[in-house]
């Protein structure tokens, strides 16, 4: 029987070459992915406007809606449902893939603000209590 020629590496050596194999593997061209823009991605809809102007003008994301009308969009679509807004803010403030670039500072900065006034939004409603939930909770 032959033997199996092999050579001596630290376990740390095996680790690295071992995690770099997977990396590799579930690394996705995510650009080729991405669906086709459509006319929705590259301007704001009124919605969005809508929105807009709802805000206090202290937090007008202008970079954002410069620069990414898509994700402002997004913004318009899901802003008065909770869950759908903070999976939205997670998405993009949390890098699930390990490969994102990231935003410019300057947009990173309005999306945080913009989630501080969501949060502090969404907490005065939970403060305020409906008048049939005060009777029953006197």
């Amino acid at each position: 029987m032959d033997m199996i020629p092999f050579e001596k590496v630290s376990i740390s050596e095996a680790k690295a070459v071992l995690d770099d194999a997977l990396r590799i593997r579930q690394e996705k061209n995510w650009e080729q992915l991405r669906r086709m823009l459509g006319p929705a991605d590259l301007n704001l809809q009124e919605r969005t406007y809508n929105w807009l102007i709802s805000l206090p003008t202290e937090i007008w994301p202008l970079w954002l809606i410069k620069h990414f009308p898509r994700i402002a969009n997004n913004f318009a679509d899901v802003w008065l449902r909770r869950s759908a807004c903070e999976k939205l803010f997670a998405e993009l403030l949390l890098d699930q893939r390990g490969t994102r670039k990231g935003f410019p500072v300057e947009v990173s900065r309005e999306i945080m603000a913009l989630k501080l006034y969501f949060d502090a939004e969404a907490a005065a409603v939970v403060k305020q209590a409906t008048p049939a939930e005060k009777a029953n909770n006197p």
